[in-house]
């Protein structure tokens, strides 16, 4: 958890209605012409919730609002089970080994909170390095 809320993108959490607990989390990356999309339970039990049913529906719908600005891929990320696997691909998701000719990471990455920095120019390790 605390390395994925260090890293860019953004966090959706998704709370119990009663009880206000994190049952999960998501977290979203956009760079280059992709999405990437990442999933965390907060327990075994929060994990039958299908949250992740909700999360990538949500993340593809906000994929295919972006078109225009070039997105063209949401990347599901690594599996880490056949059955995982098996479970995207009922849903139309194809299972891809060589995911840089699928996935393009190329490009600049996309901060939700600072605009200035999603204009394709200097990125953050660039203004910081020069100002070494």
């Amino acid at each position: 958890y605390i390395g994925t809320t260090r890293m860019t993108g953004e966090i959706r959490e998704y709370r119990n209605p009663t009880t206000n607990r994190v049952l999960a989390f998501a977290h979203e990356v956009r760079k280059g012409n992709t999405i990437r999309g990442q999933w965390f339970y907060a327990t075994d039990e929060a994990s039958k919730n299908y949250v992740w049913f909700h999360s990538v529906y949500s993340l593809v719908e906000r994929a295919i609002a972006l078109k225009e600005e070039d997105i063209t891929c949401v990347d599901l990320g690594p599996s880490g089970s056949d059955a995982f696997s098996q479970l995207k691909e009922r849903y139309g998701f194809q299972s891809v080994t060589d995911w840089p000719a699928v996935a393009n990471y190329l490009g600049p990455f996309y901060y939700y909170d600072d605009e200035d920095q999603n204009d394709g120019g200097d990125n953050v390790m660039e203004k910081l390095m020069r100002s070494l």
